[in-house]
């Protein structure tokens, strides 16, 4: 009977299971196994990706290291414990083996009383919960709301709907969607959006109150980690560490790289170029290289969906990582907009109800999303639905000095010299430790380039350019012709007029804009800045 239920689960022929058990049993064939073919013949244990994986007391699969090694220990002697460690690290080393097969995972959620899967259809599929070989456990099970006339008109829902609303800053689509793709990690589905979440709000908002919520629903109760928020509160050191990118594994359970309270080794906030290029090749579904106790360096696939919740927003040192982050921007209290029992997050966020609420939601947009083109999904995430700004990425000394100087748009900066742009910049700001570089990067963010250009008989580097000829070209001839200006000099004080200033260069605005705002790439560059963003 038990072989033909574990033939069931696992699509063998109970028959084929009979006999290799009656040999194995016959020629004594389990006492010549080594530890690693134990731990690998074992009906716990499962090799996905040459790492190791147990089933837990849930029923789903894990690397975590406790359960893991708990299954190892069993098959090694009675040993002191340094013998104990230098066993574990035989059994992954041996098991990377070609001659152990590799298995792939189910996708879904194992619930108390439920199987849940996503069909490539959308279709949601319910099963009993020993069926599938999965990774992921959700604490409550899936109730399709629409059919359910009563949960559809409980103050619960109403609450839910009104809190993600508010957090969401208006875009309660785009934050439905966004948290639809939690199920989803292991389709690529986020490689098509190549899109980072920023949940930027107030303090007092309701940003770990969100995350709070679906640690609720998504946590195992019996582990003190949390398979929503990150192990480490620093991005810097999270995406960059190997031993924190090992504890962020998927196999263990993780689900998202959620950063509550979101830090940075640096001084101005910034995600470094290095953390910049990891969440770029996450959000595609490249793995990442993970290092961990008793395990060498091994790939490691980390969740797909980033979420950073913040007061302010992060500077990203990378143009590239700046144009696929999505903004969603709250500017109010929790309290003040939504109906929360007593006003207390606490109790509401334990409320089964609520927790079943939110977790339809998540199972019903992620099965939408299953089927969306890339089109599709690309006008979801928009920037034109996105809280970012094009000052977003803009440092609050360098908004000022560009406010102060009456530089509203970035057509005004075209045909500047960087060089003598910072060193007015500095000047101006008193900040003599700028960073060139940094400078440089966040006039890049608002979509201009560098280029050494060639003009009135002598070359100048790192002029501000808009990569239209004639627009760059035509600018700088006018600037010449009115006001005897060049790249490297942006001021003239021969003129007998008033002192010349960086205002000036937005001369001829409404001429350029008539000409080139035509073209969708061009007319960006004469959309005035919002300094109140």
């Amino acid at each position: 009977m038990v072989l033909q239920i574990w033939a069931v689960e696992h699509d063998m022929d109970a028959n084929k299971l009979a006999k290799k058990l009656y040999n194995t049993l016959k020629y004594n064939a389990l006492r010549k196994q080594i530890i690693a073919e134990k731990v690998y013949n074992d009906p716990r244990s499962l090799l996905v990706d040459n790492q190791l994986m147990v089933l837990n007391d849930h029923h789903i699969y894990t690397a975590e290291p406790t359960i893991v090694n708990s299954l190892i220990d069993q098959f090694l002697p009675n040993s002191k414990f340094d013998n104990i460690i230098n066993a574990r690290k035989n059994v992954h080393a041996q098991l990377v083996d070609s001659k152990f097969e590799n298995e792939v995972l189910d996708d879904g959620f194992k619930s108390p009383h439920q199987s849940i899967t996503i069909e490539s259809d959308g279709d949601i599929q319910i099963a009993s919960p020993l069926i599938g070989k999965m990774e992921n456990y959700v604490n409550v099970d899936y109730i399709d709301i629409d059919k359910d006339s009563k949960l559809k008109a409980s103050e619960e829902y109403k609450q839910v709907i009104q809190f993600l609303t508010h957090i969401s800053g208006g875009k309660l689509e785009q934050l439905l969607y966004m948290l639809g793709f939690i199920p989803l990690q292991n389709t690529g589905i986020l490689a098509k959006v190549r899109r980072f979440f920023i949940l930027l709000g107030v303090p007092g908002a309701g940003k770990t109150v969100l995350a709070s919520l679906l640690e609720k629903i998504f946590n195992n109760t019996q582990n003190n980690t949390s398979c929503i928020l990150t192990s480490e509160s620093n991005i810097n050191k999270a995406l960059t560490d190997p031993n924190l990118i090992d504890a962020n594994d998927t196999k263990k359970g993780q689900l998202t790289l959620w950063f509550d309270d979101f830090q940075t080794d640096s001084q101005n906030n910034a995600i470094s170029s290095k953390a910049g290029t990891a969440i770029n090749g996450i959000i595609s579904g490249k793995t990442m290289s993970g290092a961990a106790k008793f395990q060498q360096y091994h790939d490691v696939k980390l969740p797909s969906l980033i979420v950073i919740a913040t007061n302010a927003l992060p500077q990203i040192r990378q143009v590239g990582t700046a144009d696929r982050m999505f903004v969603f921007n709250c500017n109010a209290k929790l309290y003040d907009e939504v109906d929360i029992p007593n006003d207390d997050a606490a109790a509401w966020i334990n409320n089964p109800t609520v927790q079943k609420v939110m977790f339809y939601l998540i199972i019903k947009y992620a099965s939408k999303l299953v089927t969306m083109s890339k089109q599709e999904l690309s006008v979801i995430f928009s920037q034109e639905n996105s809280a970012q700004s094009s000052l977003s990425n803009i440092n609050s000394s360098l908004l000022e000095f560009l406010e102060a100087q009456h530089i509203t748009c970035p057509f005004d900066l075209i045909g500047m010299g960087t060089s003598d742009l910072f060193e007015t910049y500095k000047n101006h700001t008193h900040m003599v430790t700028a960073s060139y570089r940094t400078f440089k990067e966040q006039i890049k963010s608002l979509g201009l380039k560098f280029q050494r250009k060639h003009f009135n008989g002598n070359y100048y580097s790192n002029v501000i350019v808009s990569g239209n000829k004639a627009l760059d070209n035509g600018k700088m001839k006018d600037m010449l012709t009115k006001y005897a200006v060049l790249p490297d000099k942006l001021f003239n004080y021969e003129t007998t007029d008033d002192t010349y200033t960086l205002q000036h260069w937005h001369e001829n605005f409404v001429i350029y804009r008539e000409e080139q705002g035509k073209n969708k790439q061009n007319s960006k560059l004469f959309v005035p800045f919002n300094f109140n963003d």
